[in-house]
């Protein structure tokens, strides 16, 4: 003779009647919550990178404070060039 649990199994095709049980018990002390997917193993190790969201605004504000530092950077290496080419000028024309 066939149980029920058996019968059902077939019918939805499962492994197992034992998986049917499960499912039951899982639904009588969880409710519906108790039946949904969840994973299996160990969680992975890395957290995913939350970046900051900023308004479009912020956004280019602080791109232009990169640019103008980059440009301030920039234009003391120049200076600082012209510099060293004008003293090697000066020192070789003191040579003469």
């Amino acid at each position: 003779m066939v149980s029920r649990a058996q019968h059902t199994s077939a019918m939805l095709n499962l492994s197992s009647p034992g998986l049917l049980f499960v499912w039951l018990d899982r639904y009588h002390k969880k409710g519906f919550r108790g039946l949904e997917y969840r994973s299996r193993g160990r969680p992975c190790m890395k957290h995913p990178r939350i970046e900051p969201t900023h308004s479009d605004d912020e956004k280019i504000i602080e791109e232009l404070k990169e640019e103008i530092a980059y440009l301030r950077a920039e234009n003391a290496v120049l200076k600082k060039f012209e510099e060293l080419k004008q003293a090697k000028r000066q020192q070789t024309k003191k040579k003469r």
